[in-house]
């Protein structure tokens, strides 16, 4: 019974992987968390995050097969739980990629577990496929330039 289970969870290990089911949103991008971050799984090739050791800092990444805005992020009940608090501070159009558009937000956020965090986030559509990357950090901790800079990597590889 024992050797059943382990080639049945092998099996489905298998078919996730071959489904896709656990594969990165990053894939086919120039998306490079910074070295050194914990990854997690990706989450059925939606959702992915990388955290620091300390878990003080977080990188998510976020793919969507229709287009969206910010406006839609903000609007989303779902992400009402991950953003709440918000307070946006900065939101404007900037290009990423060589002249690729892209929605630029910097907040600042609470939360009971972490206190107060600085947030920003790029938002972008490639290809007809949106991705929203979010760099979260302790309120007035010096950011890890590599995360900020992943953020703005959030284009497809040659």
């Amino acid at each position: 019974m024992r050797l059943f289970r382990c080639g049945v969870a092998v099996a489905c290990s298998a078919a996730i992987v071959a489904c896709g089911l656990g594969s990165s949103p990053a894939q086919g991008l120039r998306f490079q968390p910074p070295t050194g971050w914990q990854s997690s799984p990706g989450i059925l090739g939606f959702m992915q995050f990388w955290r620091t050791p300390d878990e003080r800092e977080a990188l998510i990444l976020f793919k969507s097969p229709k287009p969206i805005t910010a406006n839609d992020v903000f609007a989303n009940d779902r992400m009402k739980d991950t953003l709440q608090g918000i307070q946006i501070e900065q939101r404007h159009a900037i290009q990423i990629c060589g002249g690729q558009p892209a929605t630029y937000v910097r907040g600042r956020g609470s939360s009971r577990k972490r206190g107060d965090e600085d947030v920003e986030m790029v938002i972008t559509t490639v290809n007809g496929t949106s991705y929203f990357a979010l760099y979260r950090r302790p309120f007035g901790a010096r950011p890890t330039f590599a995360a900020q800079a992943a953020l703005r990597e959030l284009c497809p590889k040659p």
